[in-house]
């Protein structure tokens, strides 16, 4: 049996104790009196896997928690330095500016490089406050130094993130400078609240709230959990009501799709092999086999319930855990003879697979500290975003971005002084930022649009909340750090939401300063969208990045990784030793379709990738399920493995039809979004053979017909 402290500590027990007594099907027949307090229970224990599965090992709650310790630790500090001394405004908002951006960050593996770039942030911090406040009285100079400021900030990121963090500061720093323009006596204390800033980003992130693998991992395999209980909960919903409606499969295949990252994500703790495999020799490669198995048991079980849906009695016995229940269950379907096994039947197996890879999961795992965390080398950083393809041009590619971003600023600050002498600096900062990790003109606009519309909503509410807050400085101060937090934890998957968060706190705190009237919050929402629509003017007309060149070139990446993982899978079933693992390359084309999916989503406008209809979802949904018959592939192939001459045959002659259809879509990858295809592409992959699905050649047949089914045809 699953030992569930094993994974996640102590956890409390699933069910009434009546259910966990009951010697029949559990609640198969519940009485009356007692269904509303069922429906509670699902209501509630529903509402908690939600918030479970939205923060996979609490990541972006401990980043949060570590920016707004870090701002509290270090202004704390600077505010004990008012009982001797003065200091200036400008040193309590770099301290702030660093304690945000040091800790989102700076990301590297090892401390000492975390220092190094802490303190050369500091450093270019401090120097670009020192040269605008020297500046500030020469506003057309001032201007020029900082559109040079701005050109060398995006320059230097093509020497890795270290360098974004720098430039990001840099590019604060100079814009704090010009407008709090200390003096050059004041500089001295400006260093000292960087350096307190830098000290405790550092103490913080690696000391106080660390990252530790083996404990994110475990509160992972608990989102996990989470996630395949909304899976699970789903389809007793569809099989308590004679089937799903439309509505519930998109939604089944978003819970999928959201599975599917969680293990990734948590995959990505587990120390990887030095030359890059899937996880280092032994307790850890042990332990990501066992979680590949896992998800691929779930991929089964839903693609096998599109066909049968399990008995309601086992779909609850899963949720719960019993698995001795859906043993028996199993058991009982099978035969003696050599008859396929009818849908239900299957169905019944899959569901009980799916309990058998979860308790191996925790058997793996084991009692803390675990094997697989103890022992290993380094983790490997994951590799960096794919840069942008830019367009062939006169100009350098290395020289391109920083002209874009630099043009964008210069025509924000123009725009931006039309409207205010003082304000303009919203409209800069809106310029500069909505470029960042932009990969095409499209992502430009929406991130102009998305930081327009989320401060148009925060003002409207943070208007509102200064009003109501008048006069009550403790509890606005506390609805600020709230709110940052709040920030903090939607910078890496809201950008709007985020947005919404900060405006609504810089709100209060013009009420607290007693500055808040209506034109300033006009005049921030002016500025706002004079610097977007800047962003976006350049994004279109300057070096513009297509969404469909970038969308090909992830196309190709897929390809590529698909082409490759076939190559593996006929090399071993040669009988090949050695050579890469399976396993990883699936995952290499795990995260290639990621990619895509990402670098596709603008062609279909402001919508979720694989979660609405849409031309674009149309094409997507038939290269994820292709992405689930690699990893059948993948686990079909074990090393050592061996086929006799009639089957390898027939593999061969599936791969020779697959690479002739990767190859087709390559060929036509400038159009491969642009065109259109059957919008049951992803049905005609019938389940009823599922049964056979541990077949190589079954597999690669199924990935060839979805590749066929959305490659345009000339």
């Amino acid at each position: 049996m699953l030992q569930r402290a094993a994974i996640c500590g102590a956890r409390h027990a699933r069910g009434r104790s009546a259910h966990s007594n009951a010697t029949g099907p559990p609640m198969t027949n519940p009485a009356k009196n007692a269904e509303p307090l069922l429906q509670r229970e699902r209501l509630f224990a529903r509402m908690r896997d939600q918030i479970a599965a939205g923060d996979p090992a609490f990541s972006r709650l401990r980043l949060s928690a570590r920016a707004i310790l870090s701002l509290a630790l270090s202004e704390c500090i600077m505010a004990l330095v008012l009982i001797v001394h003065t200091p200036p405004a400008a040193a309590f908002a770099l301290a702030a500016v660093m304690s945000f951006i040091c800790t989102i960050g700076v990301r590297a593996p090892t401390q000492r490089a975390q220092i190094v770039t802490r303190a050369l942030a500091a450093i270019a911090g401090v120097a670009a406050i020192f040269v605008s406040s020297q500046l500030a009285p020469m506003q057309l100079a001032a201007s020029i130094v900082f559109l040079c400021v701005i050109f060398a900030a995006v320059y230097v990121r093509r020497f890795g993130p270290r360098w974004f963090v720098v430039g990001m500061v840099a590019f604060m720093g100079y814009f704090l400078g010009d407008f709090l323009r200390p003096s050059a006596s004041e500089i001295a204390w400006v260093g000292f609240a960087a350096a307190i800033a830098a000290a405790f980003t550092h103490l913080v992130s690696n000391f106080i709230l660390p990252d530790d693998p083996e404990s994110d991992f475990r509160r992972a395999v608990v989102t996990i959990d989470r996630r395949i209980n909304l899976i699970l909960r789903a389809l007793l919903h569809a099989a308590e009501h004679g089937g799903a409606s439309e509505d519930e499969r998109r939604e089944l295949s978003r819970h999928v799709a959201l599975l599917r990252e969680t293990i990734l994500m948590a995959e990505g703790y587990i120390r990887q092999g030095e030359d890059g495999s899937l996880a280092a020799e032994g307790p850890a490669s042990e332990l990501a086999v066992t979680l590949f198995d896992l998800q691929l048991s779930v991929e089964q079980m839903v693609k096998a319930a599109r066909v049968s849906l399990p008995p309601a009695h086992l779909i609850r016995a899963a949720i719960r855990h019993e698995g001795e229940v859906l043993d028996r269950a199993a058991a009982a379907t099978a035969r003696e003879d050599a008859r396929p096994l009818r849908d239900k039947e299957m169905s019944i197996r899959l569901i009980d697979q799916v309990s058998r890879s979860w308790r191996q999961l925790g058997q793996t795992l084991g009692e803390p500290p675990s094997e697989a965390f103890v022992h290993g080398g380094p983790n490997i950083m994951p590799p960096p975003p794919t840069p942008p393809l830019r367009p062939v041009s006169f100009v350098p590619q290395t020289f391109q971005a920083p002209i874009q971003v630099t043009l964008a600023c210069a025509l924000a600050m123009a725009g931006g002084v039309l409207v205010s002498s003082a304000g303009w600096y919203w409209a800069v900062i809106t310029a500069f930022i909505v470029f960042n990790n932009a990969r095409s003109r499209a992502d430009t606009a929406m991130k102009a649009l998305q930081r327009s519309v989320g401060t148009l909503a925060g003002l409207a509410v943070g208007a509102g909340a200064a009003v109501l807050l008048h006069g009550q400085p403790v509890i606005s101060g506390i609805a600020i750090v709230a709110l940052f937090a709040l920030a903090f934890y939607f910078v890496q998957t809201a950008y709007g939401v985020m947005i919404f968060f900060i405006t609504v706190a810089v709100a209060l705190l013009y009420g607290l300063a007693g500055r808040m009237t209506p034109d300033i919050l006009v005049l921030r929402l002016e500025e706002t969208i004079i610097g977007g629509l800047a962003g976006a003017l350049v994004a279109f007309f300057v070096f513009p990045v297509r969404t469909s060149v970038g969308a090909a070139a992830s196309l190709d990446r897929f390809l590529d990784a698909l082409s490759d993982l076939v190559r593996a899978a006929h090399e071993r079933l040669r009988g090949e030793r050695g050579g890469p693992s399976l396993l990883a390359m699936s995952r290499r084309l795990d995260r290639a379709y990621a990619d895509l999916a990402i670098a596709a989503r603008p062609l279909g406008g402001p919508w979720g990738a694989v979660t609405r209809f849409g031309e674009i979802r149309q094409k997507l949904l038939p290269l994820s399920a292709a992405v689930h018959w690699a990893r059948v592939l993948a686990r079909s192939c074990p090393a050592g493995a061996h086929v006799d001459e009639a089957a390898l045959t027939r593999f061969e002659a599936e791969v020779v039809e697959v690479n002739a259809m990767i190859d087709a879509a390559r060929d036509r990858r400038e159009t491969f979004f642009e065109s259109a295809n059957p919008t049951r592409a992803i049905e005609a992959q019938a389940t009823a053979t599922i049964a056979r699905e541990e077949d190589p050649a079954m597999a690669l047949q199924a990935i060839g017909g979805l590749l066929r089914r959305v490659t345009p045809q000339r």
